[in-house]
């Protein structure tokens, strides 16, 4: 039973927001194209099927609790500390769309001094991880799902933010997309 209490415990520390009182979110307008919010809304949605999908496998799986659930575990804690740095380090630029938010800037310190995508990083280590807490191997079929989407989210994301911040192609080409050394 333990892998379901950790996966419960993880998926409410990804969804729970705490926000200090003294801090309130600037109302900015967001700008989308039907085509690019049809794709934030697919993208959710692969990865809400992903988060519901693991634990009704480990249930009919007969609730498998072994070791390297751990690993997931750990994998699945990386990626939601992970995306809470990454969405910290946006702040206001922060934006479900694929556009920034006005007045749009460059975030490139922190975690994206090195990757232009960070919070994608950590939404695909939870894709991997959340499913293997929970040796739901069928499941992470939905997590390659996820991985192309995203994959395609992050070419339409540097086409958009090329043509609205000129300094973008040189932070492009002095950065890795989403791992280091790699890709």
């Amino acid at each position: 039973m333990w892998p379901l209490v950790v996966y419960v415990g993880l998926v409410l520390a990804l969804f729970v927001r705490f926000h200090e009182a003294a801090r309130t979110r600037r109302a900015a307008p967001m700008v989308a194209s039907a085509a690019d919010v049809r794709l934030v809304r697919h993208q959710h949605r692969v990865f809400y099927a992903l988060l519901l999908a693991a634990p009704l496998e480990w249930w009919w799986r007969g609730r498998p609790s072994g070791w390297s659930q751990v690993a997931g575990a750990a994998l699945f804690l990386a990626g939601v500390l992970g995306y809470r740095a990454a969405g910290g380090a946006l702040g206001e630029q922060l934006s479900p769309l694929l556009a920034p938010r006005e007045p749009a800037r460059l975030i490139d310190r922190g975690l994206y001094g090195r990757l232009r995508h960070p919070m994608y990083l950590a939404e695909l280590t939870m894709a991997v991880g959340a499913p293997w807490t929970l040796a739901a191997s069928a499941t992470a079929v939905l997590a390659l799902a996820f991985a192309a989407v995203l994959v395609r989210r992050m070419a339409l994301e540097e086409r958009v933010l090329r043509a609205r911040l000129p300094e973008y192609v040189a932070y492009a080409a002095r950065t890795y997309r989403l791992i280091p050394y790699v890709y």
